[in-house]
């Protein structure tokens, strides 16, 4: 996953925060009305964060014995591939293309829309969004299209997730904006030059 700690495109339009921003395959479709309930597969979406919160994780606590450790990440792995490969058996179509996108606090920016029209303000949508493009299964959130002065952007408020969704995607979010401060910090002391001694 490319991520980046500089500015984001989005940065005029979302609120400063927890995020993270990179370069991901995303898609949506125009839905009719805003829905009326919460968006249909809720523990597909929870599945596939856990699993990713799983996969993406360093050991947490330094107690935990290592075997334990590694035959958790070996069946979260199992997991994950057996749903893939259903999902590949049924006929699943190759990713869309990927785009710069940044997620937080609710809201979905997606820059550099010049190949299809844009939604208009206050249009929903069921959008697909790969959070990891390694792994093509995509999280399936409802979003009301919110304005935005800024050409080529789509801004989007993500609506009727439930709540234990919702708490596993900003686990998922927070995890992704922490490594991507340590990336920064490390890459800026990599930068520093080093002093001679005297």
């Amino acid at each position: 996953m490319s991520q980046s700690s500089s500015p984001s495109l989005c940065d005029t339009d979302l609120p400063t925060g927890v995020h993270f921003q990179a370069e991901l395959p995303v898609a949506w479709e125009p839905l009719p009305a805003p829905p009326a309930e919460q968006v249909s597969g809720s523990q597909a979406n929870e599945e596939l964060l856990g699993n990713l919160l799983i996969l993406d994780e360093a050991v947490a606590d330094p107690e935990e014995d290592a075997q334990q450790e590694h035959w958790r990440r070996v069946e979260a792995k199992l997991d994950l591939m057996l749903s893939l490969l259903g999902e590949v058996l049924a006929g699943q179509c190759g990713l869309p293309a990927a785009r710069p996108v940044r997620l937080g606090g609710g809201v979905l920016c997606v820059d550099g829309i010049s190949d299809q029209p844009l939604p208009a303000a206050g249009d929903w949508l069921r959008v697909q969004l790969y959070l990891m493009p390694g792994i093509p299964r995509p999280l399936v959130v409802v979003a009301e299209v919110l304005p935005s002065e800024t050409p080529k952007r789509l801004l989007l408020r993500l609506t009727g997730l439930p709540e234990t969704t919702r708490d596993l995607l900003e686990r998922f979010v927070f995890r992704q904006h922490r490594r991507a401060i340590a990336q920064a910090r490390s890459h800026s002391s990599e930068k520093r030059p080093v002093k001679p001694l005297n």
